[in-house]
């Protein structure tokens, strides 16, 4: 999974101009690619941008603007880009589980399992956090709890390729019992933590007595005819895209078990921008707290409540979040002051990735591609 307080810098790093090592590559495109209602200049940033990456290296994209979503898919293949009919394939989508996640617990916060966004979570745990931090849903869901970003500085050395296949409840509950060491008093600073976003996915489990994947498809996925959203790669294995890491080696997929929160979820970006699209006017109403700004990380990102707020990218702010595993990145912006939202799938893997800013500054350009 992305860690978006890397991502803050990274962000300072592309305005400033810092380009990577190595010179950007080129590569000729295949007849196809340009039957799309995207305009040239967005589909030039598309395809420029996925020459970046190794070969096998795929990319969806879905873009809102209006009443009307637009697809385009491609691939590079022997050093070439080809199109691609991917908006119904799935890709894992990392982080941005995070911003269905926080949408549950308004829904609980909404139907009384929760009385309020600024209870402590304390009283809804029947073990006490080392140290007995006085942590509140609202910074849980805004990464200012204090809990540290990753359960172990180690968590990518001890299994690199599957890094939480272990972390199942207990260990997830002993680790906050016995082990965690907050990083700041609850409430002080911004930490962008998975640690935090599985302990809020756990809690809204044992409150409903179901597990993640319930909650995702009856609240969210069911009602919305997402069908090929879910945290079972059982359920969608005949379209799941392999992931690559950033060498272009295949790579496993990650089972997330107790931190299922905060990554699990596999996607497409048809079921994204239905997601997307409804969120157009549910950001306005029932789930407003989510795109309220609580604390300004730098000069360009705050954060909300599972979203982002990214400023000084385009004339106006809009809402954000990324995500990524070993094989897969992904990015997904909602302007909610123009109607639009971009969704970014690719089977490139993010860790250790030195060009996954990439597919962020992509998302960012598209946002702001269009005219008045």
């Amino acid at each position: 999974m992305n860690r978006i307080q890397q991502m803050s810098w990274m962000i300072l790093l592309l305005a400033a101009g810092c380009t990577f090592s190595g010179k950007v590559v080129r590569l000729p495109v295949t007849d196809g690619l340009e039957h799309t209602a995207l305009s040239a200049e967005q589909t030039g940033m598309i395809t420029s941008t996925l020459a970046q990456f190794p070969d096998h290296s795929q990319i969806a994209v879905a873009v809102l603007t209006g009443n009307e979503t637009l697809y385009f898919g491609a691939i590079r293949q022997h050093d070439t880009i080809r199109p691609c009919n991917n908006a119904n394939s799935v890709f894992e989508i990392g982080s941005i589980t995070k911003v269905f996640t926080t949408q549950l617990l308004m829904d609980a916060v909404r139907s009384g399992k929760i009385k309020s966004l600024d209870e402590p979570v304390a009283s809804y745990l029947n073990y006490s956090i080392k140290g007995q931090p006085d942590i509140t849903f609202r910074q849980l869901a805004s990464h200012t709890s204090g809990l540290p970003g990753n359960l172990s500085a180690s968590i990518f050395t001890t299994d690199a390729a599957n890094p939480y296949k272990k972390w199942d409840e207990e260990k997830l509950r002993d680790f906050l019992q016995h082990d965690v060491a907050m990083h700041d008093a609850p409430g002080q600073n911004y930490l962008y933590s998975n640690v935090g976003m599985a302990l809020l996915a756990t809690i809204l489990c044992s409150v409903s007595e179901r597990d993640y994947e319930f909650l995702l498809q009856e609240n969210i996925c069911d009602p919305l005819h997402m069908d090929h959203t879910t945290t079972n790669r059982d359920l969608i294995s005949s379209d799941l895209v392999q992931g690559y890491n950033w060498k272009g080696k295949p790579t496993e997929n990650w089972d997330m078990d107790a931190m299922a929160g905060a990554g699990a979820i596999l996607s497409t970006v048809s079921d994204l921008a239905i997601y997307a699209g409804w969120s157009m006017t549910a950001l306005h109403q029932s789930l407003i707290d989510m795109t309220l700004p609580t604390v300004q990380i730098n000069d360009d990102l705050q954060v909300a409540l599972g979203w982002h707020v990214v400023s000084n990218k385009t004339p106006e702010p809009f809402l954000w979040h990324n995500g990524g595993t070993g094989g897969y990145k992904s990015s997904m912006a909602i302007d909610l002051n123009n109607g639009r939202s971009v969704v970014i799938l690719t089977n490139i893997g993010a860790t250790d990735n030195p060009r996954k800013g990439l597919i962020d500054q992509l998302c960012f350009d598209l946002v702001n591609s269009f005219e008045g």
